[in-house]
């Protein structure tokens, strides 16, 4: 009773059937009538089966078995096809008599329906693997499943057909839009002419019958299973079936929709009756899926064996039909190369190139009539190497020879051009066309190109070759060359025109604004000093200082004007140039502020800076710009909103400064649209910066509270020369071109330029200009600094606001450069290097200084041959507590070295002086020495060749230790900034263009 498996004991004479429980499950519905009664009336319908193996287990004592025995029991509400196996084992007593029959039972159902099955499935490969046509192939289906008649009790195979079209044309798709027929290949049990199975079913329009299954089979791809209890299916149609294997009607079918595994499209349906004492399990289902796919593949075979055969078939025809084709067409071609032999000979006579074929012995076998004209040569028997003497210039005549023997060795074909002894003339006549000796004809140039035809065993059977006339071209090679040495020495005779107009303009203004600065502090402080002035003194200084002040802002609206105007220059002749630096927008717009506020305070402005949230919602802190222009513009803008606004009740400037992704139609921080022209071209280096990616648009406006500009008004705006009215000018001043000079400049940035104002109400302008995202520039190594100023060097004693600073010595903040600047208003070249402050850390060096302490006054050498300017500057340094020594030019600042503490011992001033004793020799003292500051344009040695001589010196070790050099001058174009650093001078942080102020 405790055997896991179905087992049963039977006892006695009446053979009584006491059962465990797993017997139950076998034996289904006659528990538990079968517990305790006598198998030969519970089991009467098999019982007599039983009973030879009863007998045979008493008459030897010993185990019968039996295997597979088939039973059809009633399991799951059906009568089941089911097969056992089992062994009777006899039962003894304690006398060795046989009292009853042990059977442990094994059901074997699926062992051997899967036998049965898989015996099914390998016939079935057998028949369809030798088909070689699809009618042979859905017989071969047939003949495979017709063994199985109890999995198969009756079957329809049905093939897609279609006339005139191929296997795969013929197919089924689960997107069929084009009428198909399917046509009944055989059954198995179906009765010939059966309702059930007609010949022919119309895929599309049929209705009724299999046909929604169909539909449905195709769509999945899977068998499909239908029961035929189903509402949907109709009644009777499978009456007069012959049902095969136990002759019940089946209650499902299965439509197995045919798919070769090459193609996605459905060939055929195999419509299965399923077996009636079977359910349709798992087991069951993969039987079908199994057959499924074997005919798929099956039939992949098939279909490709029959596509290859139609291939061949169609390969042969094409083949025939290509042959006749051939036949035409070799007959066409060579009467076309006929054709072609002649219009070739034609073009060759009559073109413009001239061509030649040489034999391999040096002959020409061929020239055509360009030949001819272009060489002028009538000998017909003319050899190559005899006709190079005659055409070319003997220096040229090696060259000829070495292109004819690489022709001939190395069988590679050859370009070349080469001068002819022959001349031509121009058809102008002009004397700025003629050539160096004065001749008006040109020789002719000739393009010669020549390759080798070569044999098969590799020797050279001919060279073929043309020749063009290309002594038009190489003239205006020639006349273009000499229009562009034209055009670079009128543009260096126009930079040397800006940098001479610059440097005599600004000379003058500068010695003017330094004796003005002079006169006003020496006044102002002898006001502060003196005790005891009288009314007509102090009225005399105050006048003084009054005329004083109004000479400085004179010359500083003169300079201004200057700036404009040069600036203006350089953009007319396309001398402006851009550079990109990294930069940090805010930091700029916070140093303009900075600027203004002193002339801002002056005049009762408030002024301002604020940021957009636009700026800050892009994250924006370095970007790559051009930060001198930039500035000039905000410069320009802010001085025309302080100018304006000073004389209004309420007065306020505010800078603003803002930022987008997109180029901006519309100020993102005013309501303003923007003006695009195409005044200027976007700057080349500006262009190669913004190509490499993370390109923004940083946007600035500047509001003010000033008069407003009426209609009429704002149509001047931005134009050359222009002011708001003719009363601007005498009211406020001005140039008129610093609005044009900014839209220029924005547009040169990649950007534009626009305003809003209205009378009464006041003014904004914006602009925006294109910059390129940068990673932080690491700051300045903080401990290098220190470990300098512990050894004594110190940086240059220059303030951010200009020049030299009252306490002479001191160390400025780390970021801050070592610049001499001017006062006031800013722009043009004066600009050019004045904002290091907020560029890279990274490119922000100091200049140090050499002396003993930060107490001890800075020793200054000034070089200037300007006497005036020589003598106001170095006054201005002294009273700032500088010592300071003059140089007429180059020579003496040399001479001036040897009594330096610079000079090597070799190298010091070793000549006699004079002494107070008079009549001894005397050494000239060694004199202390922290700077230099060097004009440029100077006679008998100009500052570029006293400072590469000072480093040159440097380098020999004449002169000991580092000599710092400034340049004060006019000359502040990029190119001779770099001119000056290649030569020695400092850092363009340490330039400053004339004229210079202290503060």
């Amino acid at each position: 009773m405790r055997d896991p498996n179905p087992s049963v004991l039977f006892w006695g004479e009446e053979v009584t059937m006491i059962y465990n429980e797993a017997y139950i499950e076998l034996i289904g519905q006659l528990h538990p009538i079968a517990m305790g009664k006598s198998a030969k009336v519970v089991l009467k319908e098999y019982w007599n089966h039983f009973v030879p193996m009863t007998a045979q287990n008493k008459l030897i004592g010993e185990a019968v078995p039996e295997k597979n025995l088939p039973i059809f029991l009633n399991r799951r509400n059906m009568l089941e096809e089911t097969y056992f196996s089992f062994t009777f084992l006899p039962v003894t007593d304690e006398r060795g008599h046989i009292v009853g029959h042990y059977e442990p039972v094994t059901e074997t159902t699926r062992q051997v329906v899967s036998e049965r099955r898989l015996s099914t499935l390998l016939r079935l490969s057998e028949e369809t693997s030798t088909a070689r046509t699809l009618d042979g192939f859905w017989r071969s289906v047939l003949q495979g499943l017709s063994a199985n008649d109890k999995d198969v009790p009756f079957a329809m195979l049905y093939a897609i057909e279609s006339d005139g079209c191929s296997s795969d044309d013929s197919a089924l798709s689960s997107t069929e839009s084009i009428v198909k027929e399917c046509a009944l290949k055989g059954s198995l049990g179906v009765p010939e002419g059966h309702p059930a199975a007609p010949l022919r079913l119309d895929y599309l329009e049929g209705l009724d019958r299999f046909m929604p299954y169909l539909h449905e089979a195709v769509v999945s791809r899977k068998p499909t299973l239908v029961a035929l209890d189903d509402q949907a299916f109709p009644m009777g149609l499978l009456d007069g079936i012959h049902w095969r294997g136990f002759g019940d009607p089946s209650k499902s079918i299965v439509i197995c929709p045919i798919t070769p595994t090459t193609s996605k499209n459905v060939l055929g349906f195999l419509i299965v009756g399923l077996n009636s004492r079977r359910p349709y399990d798992e087991d069951y289902q993969q039987f079908m899926g199994v057959t499924t796919r074997l005919l798929s593949t099956s039939l992949a075979s098939v279909v490709l064996h029959e596509e290859e055969i139609r291939s061949r078939e169609k390969m042969i025809s094409q083949a025939e039909l290509m042959k006749t084709q051939l036949a035409e067409q070799l007959d066409l071609s060579q009467k076309e190369r006929e054709r072609n032999e002649k219009k070739f000979q034609r073009f060759a006579e009559r073109a413009d190139v001239a061509i030649f074929i040489v034999g391999s012995d040096g002959h020409y076998t061929y020239r055509n009539h360009a030949w001819f004209e272009i060489f002028q040569l009538d000998n017909d028997d003319l050899d190559v190497r005899d006709a190079w003497p005659l055409l070319c210039f003997d220096e040229d005549l090696p060259r000829c020879e070495a292109y004819f023997d690489r022709l001939m060795k190395d069988n590679c074909p050859i370009t070349f051009e080469l001068r002819l002894r022959k001349s031509w003339k121009p058809a102008i006549d002009d004397p700025a066309l003629m050539t160096a000796d004065g001749r008006a004809e040109q020789s002719v140039w000739i393009l010669c190109a020549a390759y080798p035809e070569v044999s098969e065993s590799g020797e050279i059977k001919e060279i073929v070759g043309c020749v063009t006339d290309i002594s038009r071209q190489k003239w205006g090679e020639w006349l273009q060359k000499q229009r562009t040495e034209d055009a670079l020495e009128s543009k260096r005779q126009l930079e040397n025109f800006i940098d001479t107009t610059s440097h005599e303009m600004r000379n003058p203004l500068g010695a003017v604004i330094q004796c003005a600065d002079g006169i006003i502090a020496s006044h102002s402080a002898y006001i502060k000093s003196a005790s005891g002035l009288g009314e007509t003194e102090r009225k005399l200084l105050d006048g003084g200082i009054d005329a004083a002040q109004t000479i400085a802002q004179c010359s500083q609206h003169m300079k201004c004007i200057v700036d404009d105007v040069l600036t203006m220059s350089k953009l007319d002749s396309g001398l402006l140039m851009m550079t990109p630096v990294d930069t940090q927008p805010e930091a700029l717009g916070r140093h303009a502020v900075k600027m203004f506020e002193a002339e801002a305070k002056a005049a009762g402005v408030d002024l301002k800076f604020t940021i957009d949230p636009s700026f800050r919602q892009l994250g924006l802190d370095w970007v790559s710009l051009d930060p001198t222009r930039l500035l000039q513009i905000i410069i320009n803008l802010v001085t025309n909103a302080i100018k304006f606004t000073r004389l209004q009740p309420r007065r306020t400037v505010t800078l603003s400064i803002g930022a987008s992704s997109q180029r901006p139609s519309r100020c993102a921080v005013r309501d303003i649209d923007y003006i695009h022209t195409s005044a200027a071209p976007e700057a080349p280096s500006l262009i190669l910066d913004w190509a490499k990616g993370g390109c923004v648009f940083v946007q600035f406006a500047v509001q003010d509270t000033g008069r407003g500009l009426t209609d009429e008004e704002k149509e001047l705006l931005f134009a050359r020369f222009s002011q708001a009215s003719p009363r601007t000018h005498i009211r406020y001043g001005g140039s008129g071109l610093g609005l044009f000079i900014s839209r220029r400049l924005t547009e040169m940035q990649g950007g534009a330029i626009g305003f809003s104002s209205r009378p009464r109400a006041g003014s904004t302008f914006s602009f925006y200009v294109k910059a390129r995202r940068s990673a932080p520039t690491p700051p300045p190594d903080v401990s290098a600094v220190d470990s300098m100023l512990a050894s004594g060097d110190a940086l240059a004693p220059l303030t951010p606001a200009g020049s030299v600073n009252d306490d002479c010595v001191q160390t400025p903040p780390l970021p801050q450069p070592a610049v001499l600047q001017s006062p006031g208003r800013r722009r043009s070249d004066s600009l050019e290097h004045d904002l290091q402050e907020t560029s890279s850390p990274a490119k922000r060096p100091s200049l140090h200084l050499q002396h003993s302490s930060l107490t001890d006054p800075i020793h200054v050498l000034l070089v200037e041959d300007n006497l005036i300017n020589q003598r106001v500057l170095a006054n201005q340094l002294r009273s700032k507590g500088c010592i300071v020594s003059v140089a007429n030019h180059g020579l003496e600042a040399l001479e001036f070295m040897r009594r330096t503490v610079y000079a090597s011992d070799g190298y010091a001033d070793t000549a006699p002086g004079n002494s107070n004793n008079g009549g001894d020799d005397a050494f000239v003292p060694v004199m202390a020495l922290d700077v230099i500051l060097m004009d440029w344009e100077m006679p008998v040695m100009d500052g570029l060749s006293a400072v590469k001589e000072i480093r040159r010196m440097q380098k020999e070790g004449v002169l000991k230790g580092h000599v710092p050099v400034i340049a004060v001058t006019a000359n502040v174009r990029n190119e001779q900034i770099a001119q000056a650093m290649d030569a020695g001078m400092a850092s363009p942080s340490a330039w400053k263009s004339a004229p210079l102020a202290p503060s």
